[in-house]
């Protein structure tokens, strides 16, 4: 799977150039999301042992020894910013059915900063970013894009499988 993070900030960047405007749906009280929020997970279900310290983990940043530095800022005039430094390049082959064995090649990318903005509302516990929703409960955002750590094939022509992958941002 080449660039997951690279291909999350194309989206985002796409969605800045989409037409979003606040209306009278959004709620009145942005102080609640207002500040910064740091990226804790990448959750996914069932998790791996990337690191192979003999523990399973859902939270792939658990497992990923990369540098990561990825933020959201929102203010409270409908902005929200992304900073991030966190982009490794995660491919993974099921290499046997039957023991559930997996290969992984996670590479690490170092250069640079990400930075994007774009517009934000909120709607009870749904808060939209561009054309993308995701939930806030307490102090956590959680945001789902569905099917994109994909599973292939030991010699990686097939994709055998996807998984939907979960961000988690904790508001600092």
């Amino acid at each position: 799977m080449n660039k997951l993070i690279l291909n999350l900030c194309i989206t985002f960047v796409l969605v800045c150039f989409t037409s979003c405007s606040t209306d009278d749906t959004q709620d009145s009280n942005n102080s609640s999301i207002t500040g910064v929020w740091k990226l804790t997970a990448w959750n996914i279900e069932g998790g791996f042992d990337i690191n192979n310290d003999g523990t399973v983990s859902s939270n792939l940043l658990n497992e990923i020894d990369c540098s990561r530095n990825e933020t959201l800022f929102f203010d409270n005039n409908g902005v929200v910013s992304l900073n991030t430094t966190f982009n490794p390049d995660i491919n993974i082959a099921l290499l046997n059915e039957e023991t559930s064995k997996y290969s992984f090649d996670i590479t690490c990318d170092t250069e640079g900063v990400i930075s994007l903005a774009t517009e934000y509302t909120i709607k009870g516990s749904i808060i939209t970013i561009g054309e993308s929703e995701a939930m806030i409960e307490g102090h956590q955002i959680s945001l789902v894009f569905e099917d994109r750590i994909k599973i292939y094939n030991e010699d990686f022509t097939e994709v055998l499988e996807t998984i939907d992958l979960t961000l988690v941002y904790n508001k600092q």
